[in-house]
């Protein structure tokens, strides 16, 4: 066949042009996700040393799709580890430390970012464990600025997030879990999405705080929260609310006010006086002291005749299990989302 004749029927053949013009098409999406969606995959040690992917870091089902969580119910909204077999170490920090974890790209989307940390129970090691329970406490977050004329999410671009182990907390092994929920489709209810990433360490010379308020994951969330189901676009949010519990920075867990329960219940006010003392590591010594004021509710009764255990959920916005405590203890306010048995 002439050249002349078989290039015309290679132009004619519709066939590698499809399939040239499909291999772009799938490159420039895969390109698109990429700089869109992320992961959280290593651990930022004091002074700033980025360890290998995956080294103190579980692995997450996303670790190649980036693909994130928007189920707030499933255990996935934990670690984002149920596909995974977790191969990661323990790093050893020190109570009082600055660290952190990288996101290889930048956190591409507007958002926020919750930091919480949950020590893994005696005896137990924190690589075997899967941080059910109500065990989380937030230790540090990034929130959003709106005034009704502008929204801004200061996390937004960042390529890691350092925070501070808080002096006071127990030695231990935690689980250090970071999350970013973006949110520029978050006007539907599922539409919120959440990249998250577990670290191990071990925290050693800690002090003898009380970390909390305690939360759950699944748990911690409804999906409902006005900072998580929220359009940031029109019309412009006057304020916004950061999820999940108040920030732990030392101490003992300060006790809001109390939410409303069904049954009988006794009101007691009270002022409580905290007052922790660390010694540092050199001979010098730092006292602090918290007054605050607080109001504890105790239930007797229950309509539906169950209560909720110690450390169990017993009120919150869109919660429906039990709002009575068993005895002895009480339901303590954490926010309007989320109320504990203490």
């Amino acid at each position: 066949m002439p050249i002349g004749e078989s290039s015309l029927k290679i132009l004619s053949d519709p066939n590698p042009i499809m399939k040239f013009l499909s291999g772009l098409v799938a490159a420039a999406v895969l390109a698109a996700k990429v700089s869109a969606h992320y992961t959280w995959p290593g651990l930022i040690l004091p002074g700033g040393v980025i360890t290998s992917d995956w080294e103190y870091v579980r692995q997450t089902n996303n670790w190649e799709d980036l693909d994130p969580v928007t189920d707030v119910t499933i255990d996935d909204i934990r670690c984002y580890t149920s596909n995974e077999t977790d191969t990661s170490s323990t790093a050893t920090v020190a109570a009082g430390s600055t660290i952190g974890l990288n996101v290889p790209i930048t956190l591409y989307h507007p958002g926020v970012v919750n930091i919480y940390m949950a020590e893994a129970p005696a005896g137990t090691d924190v690589a075997d464990w899967d941080g059910s329970g109500t065990v989380w406490f937030k230790i540090y977050e990034i929130s959003a600025d709106a005034d009704g004329e502008t929204i801004t999410f200061p996390s937004q671009n960042l390529a890691q997030v350092t925070f501070t182990i808080p002096p006071d907390t127990p030695s231990g092994q935690y689980l250090i879990r970071a999350e970013q929920i973006a949110l520029h489709v978050a006007e539907t209810y599922g539409g919120a999405q959440f990249y998250i990433g577990c670290a191990q360490v071990e925290v050693t010379g800690g002090g003898t705080g009380v970390p909390g308020p305690l939360v759950a994951f699944p748990g911690a969330y409804t999906g409902n929260e006005p900072g998580i189901l929220i359009n940031i676009y029109y019309p412009i949010p006057t304020n916004y609310t950061q999820p999940g519990p108040p920030v732990w920075t030392g101490g003992a867990v300060v006790t809001p006010p109390p939410v409303s329960s069904t049954g009988t219940t006794t009101r007691a006010s009270t002022t409580i006086t905290t007052t922790s003392t660390k010694a540092s590591t050199t001979t010098s010594t730092k006292a602090s002291t918290t007054t605050i004021s607080s109001t504890t509710t105790s239930s007797t009764t229950s309509s539906s005749g169950t209560t909720s255990p110690e450390y169990g959920q017993c009120g919150g916005l869109g919660w429906t299990g039990p709002t009575v405590c068993a005895a002895p203890f009480t339901c303590t306010y954490s926010s309007e989302y989320y109320s504990q048995c203490l």
